[in-house]
């Protein structure tokens, strides 16, 4: 159990010291923060709409195909990212489920935002939610 600074052991047995507990926490602490930190960023980026999806850069002259890396026929904006790609149909799937929990059914970028059509008080829920889909997908770092 975690008292301040200090990691107290009360099982007695002989496994990690608590040197090797604070440093486990520690770790574990960073790396959260750190995905925290780019969830955050990565809603922004798409609030901006500055992104690294193959259609913004496209049209900053940055990419020569603005198309999906998956469909290949459509062009990779976050629109399509979040709503539409088939390579992440179960993600897309789970989000819907855990949006109906939130008895939130229209599913469109402005929601998934929580920029509007979502109630002040369940903005930090959708948002979390959205950068969870984030964190399935593994295309946060793409973000």
């Amino acid at each position: 159990m975690a008292y301040g600074s200090q990691i107290v052991r009360g099982d007695g047995c002989g496994g990690p010291s608590a040197g090797e507990d604070e440093r486990r926490y520690k770790i574990q602490t960073v790396s959260q923060s750190r995905e925290g930190a780019q969830s955050t960023s990565a809603i922004a980026c798409l609030h901006l709409g500055h992104t690294t999806f193959s259609a913004h850069l496209h049209r900053l002259c940055l990419s020569c195909d603005p198309f999906c890396p998956w469909c290949r026929t459509t062009p990779d904006a976050m629109e399509h990212f979040l709503l539409q790609c088939p390579r992440f149909h179960s993600q897309h799937t789970a989000l819907c489920s855990w949006l109906s929990a939130l008895a939130i059914t229209t599913l469109d970028l402005p929601t998934l935002l929580a920029a509007s059509g979502v109630h002040p008080s369940w903005q930090p829920a959708v948002l979390r939610l959205t950068c969870a889909f984030f964190r399935k997908t593994g295309q946060l770092p793409r973000l």
